[in-house]
């Protein structure tokens, strides 16, 4: 697995997209950008249930959340589960989805497993 950009790695598994993030990640409006745009030269305009490895996230700017759920954003994905490593993340994120809403279902996991199994409803 190689990194898409200086940000995310991207793979797929099971008909699924995975993004795994760099460490120590702060993700500003413009990286977000990057990201985004790293996500659609991968899936060059197919669409795909997606999973956020979100554990190396130290913080997501506002603009950046503004952003990523946006309609430009999420252009291309069919549902996102986010799996995090501990109660704070899952708060944090839970308050992401409950903030700023996206078009598509959003769930917040703490086991990859799990959030495998939600997004395999998702899979076409």
């Amino acid at each position: 697995m190689v990194p898409d950009n200086s940000y995310v790695y991207l793979h797929t598994n099971k008909g699924i997209l995975i993004g795994s993030y760099m460490q120590k990640l702060h993700i500003s409006l413009p990286i977000a950008k990057e990201i985004v745009r790293a996500r659609m030269a991968f899936t060059q305009g197919q669409q795909w249930p997606v999973m956020i490895i979100g554990h190396e996230i130290v913080s997501i700017s506002k603009p950046a959340r503004e952003y990523l759920a946006s309609p430009e954003a999420t252009q291309g994905l069919i549902a996102t589960a986010i799996v995090v490593q501990s109660e704070f993340h899952r708060i944090i994120g839970n308050f992401f989805i409950s903030v700023n809403k996206t078009s598509m279902p959003v769930k917040i996991f703490s086991n990859v497993q799990k959030a495998e199994k939600w997004l395999a409803q998702f899979i076409r």
